[in-house]
């Protein structure tokens, strides 16, 4: 079998950590894999070919990034469309049915015969951050609405996008959440972590990273953590975003609880080897979803970074899939109303039998979850669409 991946994110960000361990795990059961992808530079014409293995190669298209949504997404879409006619493959795993460079081709190569499967991971029409943007949402609800009738085989990510693409007639739908892997990140020294990054020995570190906060999940991370501290001052916060720049973006000045603030340490961009230091100093992780259609769509990719690491997960019950993945391996600490998800935080940090116990059940969790186990059954997915004539 051979399977192009059609990825419309650059190197190392968002969707990448989706695209790019699917492609491996796959490359694993002996299958032939291309991986195409956006150049991370912000002027680069040239493609450039890195050998994975001897059954993965990845390609990094052009990039000229004028504009968010003026960077050459339609020349890699056209590319997109010449290496699926010329390569041979009996598979075009198209990401995401909103982006250009993926939906461009899968369209076109849907015409020509080729077995094209799309993979839905967000649901983009329930996302506030297109706000005011009335062409965009028209485009991103035309494609939303339309593709999974037009394509009729996808790959979702959770079971809210799965009824969804059912409702909107697609035929053949594999539910495919973000898996774990197993040497991601490397455990370091916690008094050695400490010294790299420069924190308080004697304080209790509740890590938060990701590329996407939304409003709601901004106000709900901070309302979650003011209630921590009032339980145990120890409590402090690491994240990655720019503290100042995210309040401003999202109107939230004065709406934040100065003790929060001031107990917040923004790291900024994390290099692989910081960010094993942050997972070797944090207790656990505190991820914050908010109730809405869009949350229940996705399942971040952070969520699986964070049992890669082998780290204890705080997080909302709002239904999402992220949320019963970890119910049902009962390896966080979940609960819907955030004064009794601090008072459980609270607890398990002074709590070293019940550290162990979930830390043991993560372990499993993470075995369980691997993308090498996953692939297993997105192989089948993927035989039985080959096998249709």
């Amino acid at each position: 079998m051979r399977i192009l991946i059609i990825e419309p994110c650059h190197i190392n960000f968002s969707g990448y950590q989706r695209s790019f361990p699917i492609g491996l795990a796959l490359s694993k059961k002996n299958i032939r894999v291309d991986l195409l992808v956006s150049s991370r530079d912000d002027f680069k014409l040239g493609i450039k070919k890195t050998r994975i293995n001897e059954n993965y190669s990845q390609y990094e298209l052009p990039r000229i990034n004028i504009h968010p949504y003026v960077n050459g997404r339609i020349l890699r879409g056209i590319l997109a469309i010449i290496a699926g006619i010329f390569g041979k493959y009996n598979i075009i795993f198209a990401r995401v049915p909103t982006q250009l460079e993926s939906n461009i081709p899968a369209f076109f190569l849907k015409l020509l015969g080729k077995k094209v499967v799309l993979d839905w991971d967000d649901y983009w029409m329930g996302s506030p951050i297109f706000t005011g943007h009335n062409l965009l949402k028209k485009y991103i609800r035309f494609c939303e609405m339309k593709a999974p009738k037009f394509f009729g085989q996808m790959v979702v990510i959770s079971d809210f996008l799965g009824q969804l693409a059912k409702e909107r007639g697609a035929r053949k739908i594999f539910k495919l959440i973000n898996g774990t892997m197993d040497n991601q990140f490397q455990k370091k020294d916690k008094s050695e972590s400490l010294g790299r990054l420069k924190l308080n020995k004697d304080a209790k570190y509740l890590l938060s990273i990701g590329n996407t906060y939304s409003r709601e999940r901004t106000e709900l991370l901070f309302a979650a953590l003011k209630q921590i501290r009032k339980l145990d001052p120890a409590v402090k916060l690491l994240c990655n975003f720019n503290l100042e720049k995210k309040i401003k973006e999202q109107n939230l000045e004065g709406k934040i609880d100065p003790d929060c603030l001031q107990n917040t340490i923004a790291l900024g961009y994390l290099s692989q080897i910081q960010l094993e230091d942050c997972f070797s100093v944090a207790s656990a992780a505190l991820f914050l979803q908010g109730d809405t259609a869009d949350e229940r769509a996705c399942y971040p990719v952070r969520v699986a970074s964070y049992l890669s690491a082998g780290l204890v997960i705080i997080i909302s019950d709002t239904d999402s899939e992220a949320a019963k993945t970890l119910k049902k391996y009962n390896c966080a600490i979940i609960e819907k109303d955030l004064a009794t998800l601090a008072q459980k935080t609270a607890a398990f940090l002074s709590d070293d039998r019940l550290q162990e116990e979930l830390h043991r059940k993560i372990i499993l969790a993470k075995k369980d979850l691997y993308w090498d186990n996953l692939a297993i059954e997105l192989i089948k997915f993927f035989q039985k669409i080959i096998q249709v004539r």
